[in-house]
């Protein structure tokens, strides 16, 4: 009789460990996919964020010490593209504001509205520059409205609908500090990016960014669907090359995500075998275990 009842706790015993471990191995494969999701979905708010900024500081180039140019060069841009000027000159004391029109934004988004980096572009963003934009402390501010309707993204079918507003402050000929008020990807997944980032031009082949090299730093927050928080660092500077084949995404550097939870930190790496590549392959490391995603 003894037997018998040892014989089934031990069937319950090894029955409740197996449920535990598989419950657990569940909530791990859950942990996961949520955290390689969240390293895609930061990737596209920072490539996203790049590509603004690389048209705003274009722009921005263009300007004189006396306001805005007769004409913008938008060629880089998409061939849709138009800018309307606002305010023209730095002499009545207020700065030079513009607004950049990408063109409709009915889905799928015409390949009119491709630029430079292959993304499609449409809607609106304002600008508004403080003092001569080649001036030091000179300040650009970028304003993206909900009303706006502003889409970027690589593909004409699924682009991302973004609000923004950040500024952009010069510190010397080749380096900006940035500030974030708020980033936001728009829609059913909403998700808020903050934080700073430095700006740093390794090349300065022509003016703004497009034809240069550049890289990123900085650190701040994310805010995902859910409304859980993680904090992000740039632990090895973000390298971008703006050329022709290569102006989409980043080459090299290394991001880490966490909400403050060593076991649930992300590691993102831009350049996963070593050869700066312009593959759009990143590695994000969840748990310990690598997964390679190609940014879209």
């Amino acid at each position: 009789m003894i037997h018998k009842y040892f014989k089934r706790w031990v069937f319950a015993l090894v029955l409740s460990i197996g449920l535990i471990l598989m419950q657990s191995c569940e909530r791990i494969n859950d942990h996961k996919e949520n955290g390689v999701q969240l390293a895609t979905d930061y990737c596209s708010m920072q490539s996203d964020f790049a590509a603004i900024v690389e048209v705003a500081d274009q722009m921005g180039d263009q300007t004189t010490a006396k306001g805005t140019p007769i004409k913008f060069l938008l060629d880089a841009f998409g061939r849709q593209t138009v800018v309307r000027a606002l305010d023209t000159t730095y002499f009545d004391g207020d700065g030079i504001e513009f607004e950049i029109d990408f063109g409709p934004t009915s889905l799928p988004l015409s390949e009119n509205q491709r630029g430079y980096d292959g993304k499609y572009r449409a809607g609106k963003m304002h600008v508004k520059i403080e003092t001569h934009y080649q001036e030091k402390l000179s300040k650009l501010e970028i304003e993206i409205n909900k009303s706006d309707n502003y889409w970027v993204g690589r593909n004409p079918s699924q682009p991302h609908n973004i609000a923004a507003s950040f500024s952009l402050s010069r510190q010397d000929s080749k380096k900006h500090e940035i500030s974030i008020e708020s980033f936001e990807f728009l829609g059913q997944k909403a998700i808020t990016l903050n934080g700073t980032f430095q700006l740093t031009k390794l090349t300065s082949v022509n003016p703004g960014v497009i034809g240069n090299n550049y890289q990123l730093t900085g650190s701040g927050s994310l805010l995902n669907s859910e409304k859980e928080t993680q904090n992000w660092e740039i632990k090895q500077p973000l390298v971008k090359k703006v050329v022709p084949g290569c102006s989409g995404e980043f080459v090299s550097g290394m991001i880490e995500l966490n909400n403050k939870d060593e076991s649930a930190m992300i590691s993102i790496d831009y350049d996963p075998f070593d050869n700066e590549s312009c593959d759009r392959i990143v590695r994000a490391t969840v748990a310990g275990k690598n997964t390679d995603i190609t940014l879209d």
